[in-house]
């Protein structure tokens, strides 16, 4: 399931990333098309106008090779061009109109960094459909002679239109809110991680701890870890060095808490181990074992071979603890092991 949500996100990522090109290449082949249905139906005014649309096309992707948020502004009034000319030419029961409607939703997928001037060209977009179905429709000011060659098929072009509209309506609303729903989740991602050893971070146990109600509170587990002289690390070998050392040690922190527990970047080189619902000599001999792992661990870097180990302490909460003094409590406890000589697990 996690694969399946990784490649969907790879593909939401991939199209946001090409929205610009897909939408000209789209709006390319659209216009070729009816550029062939008009030209089998011998209505040269709306053949030329839509190889005039292809040219224009054909000139931001392969001569001038722009798919920027500016080339989509072009493309938003080289629409609301055609748009009015189609209907000038067939009269409003063809939904030529339509694009003008769905380009001013699409907007604000289209050009995401123009905030602001997406209303305007929205205004400008009504503006215009009121305009022209005023004129077309209330006056009757149309281009004589075409609505005759096209009114055998006025079915299924009013169809086509809808259907495109539609299509690319829905399309835009659809990656829009996914691409809003990925960013969301990033940006909680990274509220709640750290950055370098993707590790949850201080303020996220500090979250957990606090929804819990004390009522509903059973035995848990804090346990402080820190990193056995880490200032000589980063002194020897220089900060590169030092954040390898730390995602190496956040790696086995990671492995041995599992599921069930939370492994924490407390800050710097300290790092929390909670275990909820454990009692106290499960909970030390699981981080005993992660100190054993450690001792055991050889870290390559450029610099040569590094090993390094870890000094905890473990401190017991009980239903109704404040879980702030029980983490004071594993931090002295961790500083009695550095006392004592460093590389041990107090209790």
């Amino acid at each position: 399931m996690e694969m399946v949500k990784a490649n969907f996100i790879k593909i939401i990522n991939w199209i946001t990333n090409r929205r610009n090109l897909i939408f000209l290449v789209t709006c390319l082949i659209i216009h070729a098309v009816y550029a062939g249905i008009f030209f089998f139906m011998d209505i040269h005014f709306l053949t030329v106008l839509n190889i005039v649309s292809c040219c224009f096309y054909f000139f931001y992707l392969f001569i001038k090779q722009d798919t920027s948020e500016k080339s989509m502004v072009a493309t938003y009034f080289e629409i609301l061009l055609f748009s009015v000319l189609s209907e000038l030419a067939l009269g409003p029961n063809y939904g030529f109109f339509l694009y003008i409607i769905g380009m001013s939703a699409t907007v604000f997928y289209l050009l995401p960094s123009y905030v602001n001037k997406r209303f305007l060209y929205q205004l400008i977009g009504i503006a215009v459909v009121l305009t022209l179905e005023g004129i077309v429709t209330l006056m009757g000011v149309q281009i004589a002679g075409i609505q005759d060659m096209a009114e055998a098929h006025q079915p299924a072009i009013f169809l086509a239109n809808v259907g495109i509209t539609a299509s690319i309506v829905l399309a835009a609303a659809f990656f829009y809110s996914k691409e809003r729903e990925v960013l969301w989740e990033s940006l909680n991602y990274n509220m709640n991680h750290d950055s370098l050893t993707n590790l949850y971070n201080r303020r996220f146990l500090e979250s957990v701890m606090r929804r819990v109600p004390k009522y509903e509170q059973g035995e848990f587990v804090i346990s402080m870890l820190d990193i056995d002289f880490f200032k000589r690390v980063n002194d020897t070998y220089g900060h590169e060095v030092g954040d390898a050392v730390l995602v190496e040690v956040a790696s086995c922190l990671d492995k041995i808490a599992g599921k069930d527990n939370l492994a924490v970047r407390w800050g710097g080189e300290e790092f929390i181990i909670y275990f909820p619902n454990m009692e106290l000599e499960q909970a030390y001999s699981v981080v005993e074992n992660l100190r054993k792992q450690i001792e055991n661990t050889v870290i390559r870097t450029g610099g040569g071979e590094i090993q390094i180990t870890i000094t905890g302490g473990v401190a017991e909460g009980h239903p109704g603890s404040n879980y702030e003094k029980v983490i004071k409590s594993a931090d002295e406890k961790l500083y009695m092991g550095k006392q004592q000589g460093r590389n041990r697990v107090i209790v």
